[in-house]
């Protein structure tokens, strides 16, 4: 079986990417823009720097999700190239993306049950609630615990047709 079958396109896979992409770019101008206003016009504004934090941990979680999706989240795999190739496979094909699920479960839970909590705190230039700002991190829990089902599924496919040859 080819890696088709987990190269297959989930109508929202990329939209994770396309939103970091967008946010970091927000950053970048929305930074130049509070500089050029601070010293060239001497005219400093609180809101830039505010919207660019929120936009940062906006662009933080949809990244991890997007690294997370390419299997290219930091990791320390000392003990896999220490181990035999078969355990190594398993562990790092079934019981890493379970631990991963694991904690996005909680990630997702936990990220749900603060949205009410934060919706009477704002932001002081702005006025955002804080609900929106933490609203990213059940939302790219949800997007890393589909990639992480999806792997292990994937790996599944993959050494049952092994064992079919």
């Amino acid at each position: 079986m080819s890696a088709s079958i987990y190269k297959r396109k989930f109508w929202l896979s990329g939209i994770d990417e396309i939103l970091a992409s967008f946010f970091l770019a927000l950053i970048v101008l929305l930074s130049g823009y509070g500089v050029v206003m601070r010293y060239c016009f001497n005219t400093p504004s609180a809101w830039v720097e505010e919207i660019c934090v929120v936009f940062f941990i906006w662009f933080t979680f949809l990244a991890s999700s997007a690294l997370c999706k390419n299997n290219e989240l930091i990791r320390i795999d000392f003990l896999l190239t220490k181990l035999p190739h078969k355990v190594a496979n398993f562990i790092d094909g079934v019981i890493q993306p379970l631990v991963m699920v694991f904690c996005l479960g909680f990630m997702i839970y936990l990220g749900f049950k603060l949205l009410p909590m934060s919706k009477m705190r704002f932001t002081p230039a702005l006025q955002i609630s804080y609900a929106y700002i933490y609203a990213i991190i059940p939302i790219s829990a949800l997007f890393m615990f589909f990639y992480e089902i999806r792997k292990i599924i994937y790996f599944f496919k993959v050494n049952m047709n092994r064992g079919e040859h």
